[in-house]
């Protein structure tokens, strides 16, 4: 992801010049995300993309750029709604007008993007009955809302060692996982949870394995309670079969995904993160559920 193409675009951000380089645009689309050189709240957006298989374009800023573009008025309402990354800019090129839609906050991002890239002849989220759509859009905000929540503790050097630790697994982790093994038992009787290898990712699919993803990396022994057998074993079967699909795998391995900061403190990297868990992580995690 941070390979630079000799013939990418260049775009002008008030005094910044960032260098993107071409993904993988839809025919229809042209998409483009703007977001800091970490995972956080991108990962669910770029599971979504990849796996489509549109083309797209990732921008990263780089911290220092976006603090100078902060200070020099670069970050206005026009070009960064609320202030804030990830943005998502889109030109449909099958409208006259051809006029760039812009989006900002992840999960209206998610949404559009489900709807924009499901194949046609798919169900789309809006054709779902309400209660089912409700149930999905609580899962889906649950998701990030824990992800969000953990990400704010990484400011601390010892966030990931005990006694934080152990309150971010058993009053965070532990809960946002039954709730969310629950939730999706009572959303498969209504409607598909866990995805064919033909099927669409949805923002539901992306949502959950993003925070499996990332609490699995803080507690690699939650990986037990997420296999067959264990206590969060929906959730185990849906995050499986979102990182495993095909498209998904190459781009996380061409671009180097797990090597990535999870966020942009000193403390969120991926090196991080893995020294504390080799050191705090423990077989009896799932003991005292």
């Amino acid at each position: 992801m941070n390979t630079q193409s000799l013939n990418a675009p260049v775009y002008e951000f008030g005094r910044v010049f960032v260098t993107v380089t071409p993904m993988i645009s839809t025919s229809t689309y042209h998409i483009h995300i703007t977001y800091f050189p970490v995972r956080a709240r991108c990962e669910p957006v770029l599971l979504i993309l990849a796996d489509s298989g549109a083309k797209f374009e990732y921008e990263e800023v780089p911290l220092k750029k976006w603090a100078e573009m902060k200070k020099t008025s670069g970050v206005m309402p026009a070009m960064f709604p609320y202030g804030a990354v990830p943005v998502l800019r889109v030109i449909d090129k099958s409208s006259e007008q051809r006029s760039e839609f812009l989006l900002g906050e992840t999960s209206a991002i998610l949404s559009y993007l489900e709807e924009i890239l499901t194949p046609p002849g798919a169900t789309l989220n809006k054709d779902l009955p309400l209660q089912t759509r409700a149930r999905i859009q609580m899962i889906k905000e649950a998701s990030l809302f824990f992800t969000n929540r953990v990400w704010q503790l990484s400011v601390e050097k010892n966030w990931l060692a005990p006694p934080s630790r152990d309150k971010i697994w058993k009053a965070i982790t532990v809960r946002y996982l039954r709730n969310t093994e629950a939730a999706l038992r009572e959303l498969q009787k209504e409607t598909k949870v866990v995805p064919a290898e033909t099927d669409h990712l949805t923002a539901l699919h992306a949502t959950v394995a993003a925070a499996i993803t990332f609490l699995t990396q803080l507690f690699p022994s939650a990986k037990r309670g997420l296999a067959p057998g264990g206590d969060f074993t929906l959730c185990g079967q849906l995050w499986m079969a979102v990182i495993t699909r095909p498209r998904v795998v190459a781009y996380w391995k061409e671009h180097t995904i797990v090597e990535k900061a999870w966020t942009i403190t000193e403390y969120g990297t991926a090196e991080w993160i893995a020294r504390e868990a080799a050191k705090y992580d423990s077989p009896g995690l799932l003991t005292k559920l």
